[in-house]
């Protein structure tokens, strides 16, 4: 039997039985785990009760090697609830669109440190109640880091038929299908194509690695909001194959 313990995020919870609960958790250390947290309803359970959607916790549970049956959760430390997150609508339908893309994209039986470290800092960033105006730099760095991450950030500073690089403050035009943005000499009659000024791809690669704690200070002009929102639905779309279900933001057009 293997005892093993790490930080965790709360991604889904199901009751199992009448005292038990069966939770998914994002682990920073093994990805997306999924545990049985025997009798936790019973009024003497010395585990705390049931696990809420996205509490960040410290988790230890035993698996038995060869075993098809679910690990066991035997140990969990709370370390934060995020109490401010849950006391507004828009902010915690930002955490389920959150616990949407990891559920969708982080893998499983592997170490996520940087993806991990990303959602924590996210969610700290809405528990610090940013006002609705403030919200969208915040998503804008969650969808950024999240691309970057697993891999699917588009080529934005050249076009990826041919390479020409983009002059001037030109818009251009971005097709997720081909992976970037598409010149006027290699665009096809159909595409999937959208306008992406310049100045937004840039502002688009600076939220790539940027901290949501810090994204709500950021100031974005109307119209290179309006790009972005666009580019990482359209991309996001792309990648799930699906619209999101959780739409903080207007959707784009």
């Amino acid at each position: 039997m293997g005892r093993a313990t790490t930080e965790a995020l709360v991604l889904r919870r199901t009751p199992f039985g009448e005292t038990s609960q069966v939770a998914e958790f994002l682990t920073r250390d093994q990805g997306r785990l999924s545990l049985i947290l025997k009798g936790v309803h019973r009024p003497r359970s010395r585990k705390g009760g049931g696990v809420d959607l996205l509490d960040h916790c410290v988790i230890t549970w035993f698996s038995r090697r060869g075993s098809r049956s679910l690990a066991q959760l035997s140990e969990r430390r709370v370390l934060s609830h995020h109490p401010v997150m849950r006391r507004r609508t828009d902010l915690m339908l930002a955490g389920e669109s959150l616990v949407e893309l990891l559920r969708a994209l982080a893998p499983e039986g592997q170490r996520v440190t940087a993806l991990f470290r990303l959602a924590v800092a996210f969610l700290d960033a809405l528990d610090a109640d940013p006002p609705p105006e403030r919200l969208p730099p915040v998503l804008f760095a969650l969808h950024g880091g999240i691309l970057r991450i697993t891999g699917f950030e588009l080529v934005l500073d050249r076009c990826v038929s041919c390479d020409r690089r983009p002059e001037g403050n030109r818009v251009m035009r971005c097709d997720p299908e081909r992976g970037g943005i598409v010149c006027r000499t290699c665009r096809t009659g159909q595409d999937h194509s959208f306008d992406l000024s310049t100045r937004a791809a840039r502002a688009i690669s600076s939220f790539r690695s940027a901290d949501p704690r810090a994204a709500a200070e950021l100031t974005i002009p109307p119209a290179i909001a309006h790009q972005m929102k666009r580019y990482y639905d359209r991309t996001l779309l792309h990648v799930l194959e699906r619209p999101m279900r959780c739409h903080v933001l207007p959707r784009s057009a």
